[in-house]
């Protein structure tokens, strides 16, 4: 098969370069690597090069033509292959031969698991003479199903590369992490630190409060304003860069076929090239205690309690759990936390889960390891939950109970018979790392095709996914899944990355270990959040980081250095080498790297 030399995307804004320069001509050998043409972008003449090995066949643009991003340029005859007949070939108009599939990555696919049939969808089903149409002939290079982290990531991106996008939204941009999770969570977290800490600590500063009182409702109202905002700042984005949204709900009816139940009650089908399923995912609640949005409720009416519940019971002590735990204790509440595994924030490192639950347990907040919720019963005053605990069975009364146990995939009506898109534990099965599906052109990306449930995960599948539908093969590349950050913004904050010493001892690795507690740093003490310590885990031959483990005031902010480190396989030797500026947190790294490498000054 031929190798194909198109015009790139060399820019965000790029839709068509020229071609200023051939450096080689037909007939001459090309490796990988060599320059074969200058070209001109929006921006600036830039150098080409050969992806191929082999001989140039065929020269389809002459110097000084304009071409399309995407168009073949130039062909290339690989070996055991005739020039003249590959010109030829070309020459006469033949079709040309599909780029190469992306690879996955060598990791193995999970086995398939037959999923159940969907249920039917609501809508009538679209009208079965709809033409699906020719390649090319579709009304949309893309729909979009979801206007979430990746949703609109995805619908963004691919407006930059203008394309023809539809993004499909059941509620309001922005998606749960926007509107329901990620954003209004930290807004609530913020209030909740300032009013703890104004009650508690503020004599630790020479201040004294009195009469203090705060406005529940009011602070819940500042956090769906901060979410209101940013929906908006979706929406003029998408105007931007000419994407076309609308709120319903989406059924894909077939291969290139998408049926709409619209906001106000219309319906009708669209045609797409692509489709990109972004549903993500929604709060699952344990075998017999069902949701009911009052007393028994999920994160998010946790989000927007007209009052401040007197006792809350939290099952599920994952980043969700924990942090509800920690807004809820900070005003007030009577927390109590539940967790089946060993530990709060089970996976996380185990040195940062025991500092945290000592943290809570100071707080007031009653921390309830290796236990089980066997039932949970309705009272006139809330809940009686039933628990089973290494001391015994417990009985516990309270207000509210909220389930912190896990997400499903937003996949119910998604698909029509003729969609039959396999699913994989309650989520949209792909192949990782190109995200197809088992259905023709049918992607998905983000929290609906399982974990990790993060949002920054699903924006950057979502942009490389429109990248390897859109872009050349040349500026494929895959998502690094070994250096993927992990945030709880509880107050300390928990920010983790790659290995944690368990799993490193697990696999057999010979380890260094460099920790710094931030009672030693400067900045924390001026802070007054000394809580804490920065721990890095590094291969012991070569010092190359395997994990990162912090925990403390504001530690998140200092995790993209640890990220950025590992991914240019920096060693402890050079995180330590690096100048950290003084006083600040981000200098705990310095030191902690010193630990490990026994060069530390300050320990």
């Amino acid at each position: 098969m031929p190798g194909e030399i198109s015009m790139p995307q060399l820019s965000d804004t790029m839709s068509e370069g020229t071609v200023v320069k051939w450096h080689k001509k037909e007939g001459d050998k090309v490796k990988e690597g060599d320059k074969v043409a200058d070209i001109e972008t929006d921006k600036a003449v830039m150098e080409m090069e050969s992806f191929e090995n082999g001989t140039l066949a065929a020269v389809l643009a002459e110097e000084g033509a304009k071409v399309k991003v995407g168009s073949v340029i130039a062909v290339v005859a690989r070996a055991g292959e005739d020039p003249a007949t590959v010109k030829k070939t070309y020459a006469s108009g033949a079709p040309a031969a599909p780029p190469p599939a992306a690879a996955p990555p060598p990791a193995a696919a999970p086995v398939a698991v037959k999923a159940e049939p969907p249920p039917a969808a609501k809508p009538a089903p679209a009208p079965a003479a709809t033409p699906v149409g020719k390649p090319g002939n579709y009304q949309f290079d893309l729909v979009v199903i979801g206007g979430g982290p990746a949703g609109y990531a995805a619908a963004i991106r691919a407006g930059q590369l203008k394309k023809r996008v539809l993004c499909i939204e059941k509620e309001k941009l922005g998606g749960t992490c926007l509107n329901w999770g990620c954003i209004p969570t930290k807004a609530l977290l913020e209030n909740g630190a300032l009013v703890r800490k104004l009650r508690d600590h503020a004599g630790d500063f020479g201040i004294t409060i009195t009469g203090m009182q705060f406005d529940f409702s009011k602070i819940i109202a500042r956090s769906r304003g901060i979410a209101d905002k940013l929906s908006k700042g979706i929406a003029h984005l998408f105007r931007k860069y000419e994407v076309k949204s609308e709120v319903g709900v989406a059924t894909i009816t077939a291969p290139h076929k998408v049926w709409i139940q619209t906001k106000d009650g219309g319906a009708r089908e669209i045609t797409a090239d692509h489709i990109i399923i972004a549903t993500g995912a929604r709060s699952r609640s344990l075998p017999g205690i069902d949701f009911d949005g009052k007393t028994v409720i999920s994160s998010r009416e946790a989000m927007t309690l007209a009052t401040l519940p007197k006792s809350m019971a939290i099952i599920g002590a994952g980043a969700i759990g924990c942090e509800f735990a920690d807004f809820y204790s900070s005003l007030g509440a009577k927390v109590t936390v539940i967790e089946v595994m060993d530990h709060i924030l089970p996976i996380e490192d185990t040195d940062c889960s025991i500092l945290l639950e000592r943290s809570f347990t100071k707080r007031g907040i009653d921390v309830l390891t290796k236990s089980k919720v066997e039932k949970v019963e309705k009272t006139a005053a809330g809940a009686q939950l039933t628990i089973a605990t290494p001391k015994g069975s417990q009985t516990l009364v309270a207000e509210v109970v909220l389930q912190a146990v896990g997400v499903t995939g937003n996949i119910d009506g998604l698909f029509g018979p003729g969609a039959p898109v396999e699913i994989f534990k309650g989520h949209v099965k792909v192949q990782l790392g190109v995200y197809k599906t088992n259905v023709e052109n049918v992607h998905a990306v983000g929290d609906v095709i399982g974990p990790p449930w993060l949002a920054h995960v699903a924006h950057h599948e979502a942009v490389k996914c429109v990248e390897l539908i859109f872009l050349p093969a040349e500026h494929h590349q895959l998502i690094d899944y070994d250096a993927i950050p992990g945030c709880t913004y509880t107050h300390p904050q928990v920010a983790s990355l790659g290995l944690t010493e368990r799993k490193a001892r697990e696999l057999g690795k010979d380890i260094r270990i460099g920790k710094f507690p931030f009672q030693a740093s400067g900045r924390a003490l001026a802070a007054g959040e000394t809580e804490g310590f920065a721990k890095l885990i590094f291969e012991a031959k070569y010092g190359e980081l395997l994990g990162a483990h912090l925990i403390g005031e504001n530690v998140t902010e200092l995790l993209s250095e640890l990220v950025m480190a590992k991914r240019f396989e920096a060693t402890d030797e050079e995180i330590l080498e690096t100048m950290h500026p003084h006083p600040t947190l981000s200098e705990a790294l310095m030191e902690a790297a010193g630990v490990a490498a026994n060069k530390a000054i300050h320990l």
